[in-house]
């Protein structure tokens, strides 16, 4: 059971960088910050 836990929490650690990657991602790729702010809020709503 404890062996379950380290991978569900692995995996939600592995989720939550990935999401970081694409938030920094679109940071880098935008314009201005209302376009970031638009395209992670588009991000956030899939």
């Amino acid at each position: 059971m404890e062996e379950e836990m380290n991978l569900s929490e692995m995996l939600r650690e592995l989720a939550e960088e990935n999401q970081t990657r694409k938030i920094l991602e679109i940071l880098n790729n935008c314009k201005d910050l209302e376009e970031a702010k638009a395209k992670i809020k588009a991000l956030l709503n899939k």
